[in-house]
Parts: C-alpha cells; sequence; structure tokens
C-alpha cells in the first residue's frame, strides 16, 4: 500500500463520524442511531477523527520500521562480508579436491625454504639428460639427442668430478637404456634378446663394450646394483609376464629369482636384502632374501599412486625405501617386512604449498625434492628423519623449456638436475648441515 492509497484510506474511514444522515440534512436517517445511541458508547455526538495525528502516527511508525530494518541490513551485510573473506583464501587455494586437506599455518616451518646458491659446482652443458649414475669421483650419464616428439637417439656420456669436464660420448642407438653403477663397474641393458645378449658391460673410460650377458629371456628394461651383484627386470620368452634376475658384477653368473610376474614393472630398486619394484604405477612389491631363497613381499600403502609414469618413484637411503604418491604424500617402507614405518605429508615438508613436489632422489641422509614451477622452483632439502625441509637451491622457472623437469638423482656427495640446455651439478657438502 503506498502512502497515497493509506491517506485515501483515512479519510474514507473519517466519513460516518462527520454525523450526517441523508444527503443535505442535519438529522439521522431511519434506522441510524440518535443521539445517546448506545451503540456510540457516549451520550453525545462522535468526534471527527483526527486524520492528521494519525497520519503523523503512521508516519512515526514507518520511520522507526525503517531504521530497524536498515539496521539488520547492515548487521546481515557485515557477516556476510566477514564470511567472505573467510571464505575467498579457501576458494582461491590450490584444488586438491573435496576430500583433500587445506594447508595448515605453521610457525615452526618456513614458508619459503632458505636458499644456497653457492652449493652450484658446475653447470654441465649438456641437454636431454634421462639418468645418471657414479662415485664420488665421476658420474655417467644416458641422454637423448633430437628434438621431443621426433625420432630420437641415445648417447651414453662419462662426467669427471674433478675438473666438471666431459671425458667420452658414444652412441647407444634409438632404444632407451637402463644403466647401472657399482665397485667400479657400469653395466648398460640393451635392446637385444639372448643370442645377442641383454645386458652388457662397459669400460669407465671409453664407454666400449667390455663383455655381454646372455639371459634365457627376453629383453631386459631395468636394471639395479647392490651386495655385489646387478639385478635385470626382462622379458618372458614367450608371455607379456617380467623375469626377475640375480648376475654376480664379477663373475656375470646370472640366476632367476623367481617365476615369472604380472604387469608392467617400474622403478627397481635394491635395498638389502630384498629388491623393489612398482607394478602397474600402483602396487608397491619387493622380493626378500634375494640373494638367498627370494619371498614375495608387498607394502602396505594402499593410497600409493605413482606421480609421473617412468620416473623413479621409489628410492633407497639410510635403510629404508621411501615411496612418493601423490599428491606430495610419502611413505618409509621397511625393507624387510614392507611396512610403512612413517607417513609424510606437505605439512611436513611443504606447509605453504609452494610447489609440487612430485619427484624425489634420496642420498646421504637427506631426501631431495624436485620443482619447477612458480613460486618454488629448484631443490628442496628435507630431513629422513624429521621430515623437515633444510633449504635449498633455486632453478631458474621454467629452465626446462615447455615441460616442468621431471628428473633428480643422487650420486655420493651430488645430486644432478638435467634441464633444457645443462645437467646442473650440487655440491651437498657445500649446504649447512
Amino acid at each position: 500500500m503506498t502512502d497515497t492509497d493509506l491517506e485515501q484510506r483515512l479519510r474514507d474511514l473519517r466519513q460516518p463520524d462527520l454525523g450526517q444522515g441523508h444527503p443535505g440534512q442535519g438529522h439521522p436517517g431511519p434506522g441510524d442511531p440518535g443521539p445517546g445511541d448506545p451503540a456510540l458508547g457516549h451520550g453525545g455526538p462522535r468526534r471527527p477523527a483526527d486524520t492528521a495525528a494519525a497520519w503523523r502516527e503512521f508516519q512515526a511508525l514507518r520511520s522507526r520500521s525503517v531504521r530497524t530494518r536498515r539496521r539488520a541490513m547492515a548487521v546481515a551485510t557485515a557477516a556476510a562480508l566477514a564470511a567472505l573473506v573467510v571464505a575467498v583464501p579457501a576458494l582461491s587455494g590450490p584444488h586438491r579436491g573435496s576430500n583433500a586437506p587445506q594447508p595448515a599455518t605453521s610457525t615452526a616451518i618456513p614458508a619459503s625454504p632458505r636458499t644456497y646458491q653457492n652449493a652450484v659446482a658446475a653447470r654441465i652443458p649438456m641437454s636431454g639428460v634421462m639418468a645418471v649414475v657414479g662415485d664420488a669421483g665421476h658420474a655417467w650419464v644416458v641422454r637423448a639427442l633430437g628434438q621431443p616428439g621426433h625420432a630420437t637417439t641415445y648417447q651414453l656420456a662419462g662426467i669427471d668430478l674433478a675438473t666438471n669436464s666431459i671425458m667420452f660420448r658414444t652412441g647407444l642407438g634409438r632404444q632407451l637404456p637402463s644403466i647401472a653403477y657399482g665397485q667400479g663397474r657400469l653395466w648398460l641393458t640393451t635392446p637385444y634378446g639372448e643370442p645377442r645378449g641383454q645386458v652388457v658391460r662397459v669400460d669407465l673410460a671409453t664407454g666400449q663394450v667390455l663383455s655381454s650377458i646372455h639371459l634365457h629371456a627376453g629383453r631386459c628394461s631395468q636394471l639395479a646394483f647392490g651386495a655385489g651383484h646387478v639385478y635385470a627386470a626382462c622379458g618372458d620368452i614367450g608371455s607379456s609376464r617380467t623375469q626377475f634376475w640375480r648376475i654376480n658384477a664379477f663373475t656375470e653368473k646370472a640366476v632367476r629369482l623367481t617365476s615369472p610376474t604380472r604387469g608392467y614393472i617400474s622403478s627397481l630398486v635394491y635395498a638389502p636384502p630384498s629388491l623393489w619394484y612398482v607394478v602397474n604405477y600402483e602396487s608397491i612389491r619387493g622380493l626378500g632374501n634375494v640373494n638367498g631363497v627370494p619371498r614375495h613381499i608387498l607394502a602396505r600403502d594402499h593410497d600409493y599412486q605413482q606421480t609421473a609414469p617412468g620416473g623413479q618413484s621409489l628410492v633407497y637411503d639410510d635403510g629404508s625405501i621411501w615411496a612418493l604418491s601423490t599428491p606430495e604424500r610419502l611413505a618409509r617402507i621397511d625393507t624387510s617386512t614392507g611396512q610403512v614405518v612413517r607417513r609424510f605429508t606437505y605439512r611436513n615438508y611443504d606447509p605453504s604449498r609452494a610447489g609440487g613436489l612430485d619427484f624425489l632422489a634420496a642420498g646421504g641422509g637427506w631426501l631431495w625434492f624436485l620443482d619447477n614451477w612458480y613460486p618454488f622452483s629448484g631443490v628442496l632439502r628435507v630431513s629422513e628423519q624429521t621430515g623437515r625441509p633444510a633449504g635449498g637451491v633455486r632453478i631458474p622457472s621454467k629452465s626446462c623449456g615447455q615441460e616442468v623437469c621431471s628428473h633428480i638423482f643422487y650420486t655420493p656427495g651430488t645430486v644432478w638436475v638435467p634441464t633444457a640446455e645443462y645437467l646442473i651439478r650440487i655440491d651437498t657438502s657445500r649446504l649447512p648441515r
């Protein structure tokens, strides 16, 4: 109802109080109450209704109502703004799934790790590095030649760490090999089967083949070294399964460990007294007592999912297997039983979600994470005992070109990070303990 409508309504209500009967007469008509009629509630004529006073009262009531509504709206608006301030950071943060935990603020762990750029000992001009092995004095790398998406050949190169110079380069053909090093010997897989040998030992100074190992199996795809033996994962003859072999590093005699295993095998690593691997990117399994009578072990990490197919998601150091899974979950696994003895998440080593830490190496009592994106790009060092970050080395963002850096390697005293143009060598002795 508008103000005009209300004023007209008040005037209509006032008409009977004028004391008029029929038009033009000053007396009541038939059936109208006369003077003194009890129905009027008093003994004299009615008092005219004061519409002006009624109107003023109405205006006062309406003014108070408007003020009340405005105060309520102000309170509601303030509450909505407060809720929005709280909600916006949560909505604008990194999307990790509806059930993912949100980052917690920690005053004990710095949001931005301290960096130590003087730890970079060399930037060796070498692109396309796919694998690095070595010791305290030398390193050997497998690298891809050619543009991504085109026919690629591979190369083996040796690096002298005393001078950071390249000792040799030798071609490996069009099949990406697996590489292993131990006790002064270097091995590579070949693209061949039993007739031409699946594993070769090469000279450390030249890369030339010294001997070939023939296994009653198909092509071998994975190598690992430990306790005086080379371990190989090779295709089963006549099926799509995988065989595991133990090869004496000095006599080169080979023994098949178990019956063939189903599934795609990746991330082979020796962790005394066991051999560990990933099946179909989602199941961590092992062979216990590989120097005696092997037995199958299943790791109790039911939430595991490999971060990057083709990457090394299992690493060994300090008596444990470390398994990195998405999103930034890390499990420490007992090498004898497969039990998960400790779990870490981003809350331990990346509380502010500064980087997508999906690549891992381990050595020297430290975990070495890699990320190559904003706001953090580089290597993050994390304690194996506490899971807390202890500084790192910054690498220029997008230094791998259009693809995120996906490889990081550890050799005694050195962490290696390949980029689009360089192989970066980080001297771990230059980092504070």
